[in-house]
């Protein structure tokens, strides 16, 4: 792609960033700001360092003088396999036929450090019909705004067959606005499946690049938290046994892939919940279903159609590169820990053992307070993390936030925390470094982490180029594994069920404490 931007943009530079590729570029009025987005790849993102951001930013406010503008980078990656699948999600869109004529060993793609060429082997009938179209130059465009590649793509003719079945079409995931990056996993054993599904052979997405409603994805991973529980069903009638029983299956668990943790959920009849029960902790499957995005917490959820249990290759996972951990704490320094400030705390009893769970580990217990509950529209206005190692709290880090913006009045009344409060505060973009440095080599831990604290932290982390790939402990799915006797399992109902001091609820700190204290309740059950 070679634009005016693109001339000026290199001659200002004196090209010396040809590892950059022109995206595209979005004004948003409301805030005044151009973003202008360059695709890299995920080896040049390695050596691309805060300095070459620095002269890329100058470089852009010469371009556009006046305007505030920023520089935004997406990570590429193309192997034959990631190209192979972005062909099938073009055809899958723009011409179902194509994709069904385009058998694997049909298409040739070659891969090098510059360049992507594609070749298409099709009889001289679909050959005709694709150069009578602009379907070719499209397909090129779209392989050109997805890797930071020169594309090519070429048509090999054949001739006219009779055959009217394609006995191994190519099979396709169509995953709107993921990446390029795949990870290879093998179906071994049905578990449970909706309908005719007998097997997975389209290859899964990352879950760190599901950020919006997807339709049809596979995903896989190893899974942690099962629970298996029922529901009323609304359309039980006594008198009708064609509605099904009183009381339906719902299983729930977490599935994590090393690139981000999903919320997955299935409703399988009752004849098939029991095939569940030969699920463990940390066994590896791969499912396909639908992700919604939630309207309580704007977090995604994954509906599970098929799932089989999997071999699954995580070191083909790509993993992209983080910014590096700052070599000092520059707006927030954690503070050591002091035991008076809680009334109750991990070690009231000396005598009592620490449990097994805590030896040889680092955990660090957070929480935020924010503007409301929806993820793609909140902001934080305090955070609350304290570090256990071996099962002794060591440090705490915490902060109010300025959010930049109104503290709605039911969030004021609700936090005790006003706008007064938070001005002049740092913003937790302005810490997120700070937090990073915190928390590494450390599980993460929080109550409901999954559905709220990870993913608002996740936000603002994939904005900044910060990747927190620590092992996540969410205290609420625990809870239900190991207080089944707990009607409720909200963080309230829990301290008050196990007397745990919890003064100033709905305060970061106040909630992180009455959270390690719950994991240590949940550690000794273990």
């Amino acid at each position: 792609m070679h634009n005016k931007f693109t001339e000026e943009f290199e001659k200002l530079t004196g090209g010396a960033f040809p590892m950059l590729k022109f995206k595209s570029a979005s004004y948003q009025k409301d805030v005044g700001t151009l973003a202008v987005r360059f695709l890299i790849s995920a080896y040049d993102a390695r050596a691309f360092d805060d300095e070459c951001r620095k002269k890329v930013d100058e470089t852009l406010k010469k371009i556009f003088a006046g305007v505030d503008v920023r520089a935004e980078y997406i990570r590429t990656f193309a192997d034959e396999s990631t190209v192979r699948n972005k062909i099938a999600e073009f055809f899958n869109t723009h011409n179902q036929l194509v994709l069904r004529m385009l058998t694997p060993d049909k298409i040739t793609v070659a891969v090098n450090d510059s360049t992507v060429s594609v070749t298409l082997e099709l009889e001289h009938s679909m050959c005709n019909m694709l150069r009578s179209s602009d379907a070719l130059k499209e397909l090129a465009d779209f392989l050109d705004l997805n890797f930071n590649h020169k594309i090519s793509v070429g048509l090999r003719e054949t001739e006219d067959s009779d055959a009217s079945v394609i006995t191994n079409p190519m099979e396709s995931v169509v995953v709107k606005d993921s990446s390029s990056r795949l990870i290879y996993a093998e179906a071994v054993k049905k578990i449970y499946a909706r309908g005719k599904i007998s097997g997975i052979s389209q290859m899964p997405a990352y879950i760190g690049d599901i950020r919006h409603a997807v339709d049809n994805v596979v995903l896989c991973g190893r899974i942690s938290g099962v629970v298996k529980r029922t529901y009323k069903n609304k359309k039980y009638t006594p008198d009708d046994p064609k509605n099904g029983p009183e009381e339906l299956p719902l299983i729930r668990f977490f599935m994590d892939d090393t690139t981000g943790r999903m919320d997955c959920v299935c409703f399988p009849r009752p004849d098939d919940a029991d095939a569940f029960d030969s699920l463990n902790e940390k066994d590896e499957v791969i499912c396909t279903g639908k992700v919604t995005i939630s309207s309580y917490n704007g977090a995604p959820s994954f509906a599970i159609n098929a799932l089989f249990t999997a071999k699954i290759d995580f070191s083909s996972v790509q993993a992209a590169a983080s910014k590096p951990v700052p070599r000092y704490y520059s707006v927030l320094k954690p503070q050591p820990f002091k035991e008076v400030a809680v009334k109750k705390s991990l070690f009231d009893d000396a005598e009592k053992p620490v449990p097994d769970y805590f030896k040889g580990k680092t955990f660090v217990v957070f929480d935020f307070e924010a503007t409301g509950l929806d993820i793609a529209t909140i902001e934080p206005i305090e955070i609350g993390a304290a570090r256990i190692v071996d099962g002794k709290v060591t440090e705490t880090f915490t902060t109010l936030l300025d959010p930049k913006c109104h503290i709605p009045d039911e969030v004021a009344q609700k936090t005790a925390i006003n706008d007064d409060m938070v001005r002049g505060m740092p913003t937790f973009k302005e810490i997120l470094p700070d937090f990073f440095k915190f928390t590494r080599n450390a599980v993460l831990v929080g109550h409901n982490i999954s559905g709220y604290d990870f993913p608002l932290l996740n936000k603002y982390a994939s904005a900044e180029g910060y990747i927190f790939d620590n092992e996540l402990e969410d205290t609420i799915v625990l809870a239900r594994k190991y207080i089944p006797e707990a009607r409720h399992v909200g963080l309230e109902a829990l301290t008050k069920m196990f007397d745990i001091t919890h003064v100033n609820a709905h305060r970061a700190m106040a909630d992180v404490f009455a959270t390690v204290e719950l994991l240590r309740i949940i550690a000794e059950r273990m």
